[in-house]
């Protein structure tokens, strides 16, 4: 008989599988082709890729609840634009959100995005 941990084990293998899916994705985390001639520069290429994939697991895990593949979620947050606004005399610069919708509302308001636009 197979142990409760070992079923939660194999039922978890499609993470490790998606995440070799991710390293091979170019847009995603571009992790080849390496141009790159020296050990340390390689290590070092693979190393920021690692944590860029690390970065967007972590995403989906703070989204799940919106039911959104690592794929949508991406797109839909390059598809949230921000404005740099000036005042008619130009010695006020103000950053504004542009028109989103429902699903980029959503994801705005999941990851607090809004504190990060300094009024």
């Amino acid at each position: 008989m197979y142990s409760i941990n070992k079923l939660k084990t194999y039922n978890m293998t499609y993470l490790v599988e998606d995440d070799f899916k991710l390293l091979s994705d170019a847009f995603l985390v571009p992790i080849g082709p390496i141009h790159h001639h020296k050990d340390f520069n390689i290590r070092a290429h693979i190393f920021l890729c690692i944590i860029g994939m690390l970065f967007y697991r972590y995403l989906a895990w703070k989204c799940k609840n919106l039911h959104m593949s690592l794929k949508q979620l991406v797109e839909e947050l390059e598809g949230i634009r921000i404005a740099i606004v000036k005042n008619s005399r130009g010695n006020k610069i103000k950053l504004v959100i542009e028109e989103m919708d429902a699903k980029q509302a959503r994801l705005f308001s999941q990851l607090d995005l809004e504190k990060f636009i300094a009024d």
